[in-house]
């Protein structure tokens, strides 16, 4: 009978930024274990929810009581990862097993994120596991050992997950604020031009004004001008008198 375990960590992110960044958690200080991650297989399931399957190598660790009789097993392990998000019910839920390995211990280990009730500022992962073993002579030592390693790698991964989101978090908060100074340095650029613009329009203005006055002063004095009599014809008129008088 195989030997389960559960516990419950909590990461202090959103759902939302949670999802974003549940296949980014490797590499991260805190998974010197995980050696290589590959994703293989990715679908779009009824009701939006997303599925992948990845394959995963970590390290395999064996205990000092066992390198006598186990010091002949590989110490790497393929693993596969299954996931499904659900951002209908906004739930995240991951599968992991080793697929090699299974004759001395099989890790069935499954974790669901969901948004916190209380804050839906906090995302909670449910973390499931169930050790077995085939091992004769030392199933129970050996069921024992991988639920205490899994306690600690639980641990681990919810570190190396916060971890990860507090660097994306940082990440995206620097690109807000260089787009946050980009748009008042560009809003600056703007109202400099309106102000070099309307400036320069009632520049234009006043200019186009005073051309104008001056226009209409030069059109009074021709019309004056014209209106006034000339030397010659004033001294017609002066001489016509004269002549009638003659006549």
């Amino acid at each position: 009978m195989a030997k389960y375990y559960n516990t419950e960590h909590t990461h202090p992110y959103s759902w939302e930024q949670v999802s974003r960044a549940i296949f980014q958690r490797y590499p991260n200080p805190f998974a010197s274990h995980v050696l290589s991650e590959d994703t293989v297989y990715r679908e779009i399931l009824t009701g939006g929810i997303l599925y992948s399957r990845r394959f995963l190598t970590k390290t395999n660790k064996i205990p000092k009581w066992g390198e006598r009789w186990l010091s002949g097993f590989a110490r790497r392990v393929p693993l596969v990862e299954e996931s499904y998000v659900d951002r209908v019910n906004r739930t995240i839920t991951t599968y992991t097993r080793n697929v090699g390995l299974s004759n001395f211990m099989t890790v069935a280990e499954k974790v669901v994120y969901k948004e916190c009730p209380e804050n839906p500022n906090q995302t909670i992962a449910v973390k499931e596991a169930w050790v077995e073993s085939r091992f004769y002579g030392l199933r129970s030592a050996i069921k024992n050992f991988g639920i205490e390693r899994f306690k600690m790698n639980c641990v681990k991964a919810t570190d190396g997950f916060n971890h990860v989101l507090d660097r994306l978090h940082n990440q995206q908060s620097a690109l807000s604020r260089i787009r946050q100074e980009k748009l008042e340095e560009l809003q600056f650029y703007k109202d400099q031009f309106k102000t070099q613009y309307r400036e320069k329009a009632e520049s234009l203005k006043e200019k186009s004004s005073m051309q104008w006055n001056q226009a209409k002063e030069t059109a009074k004095k021709a019309a004056h001008m014209a209106a006034a009599p000339t030397t010659l014809h004033a001294a017609e008129l002066e001489t016509e008198p004269t002549e009638r008088r003659r006549k």
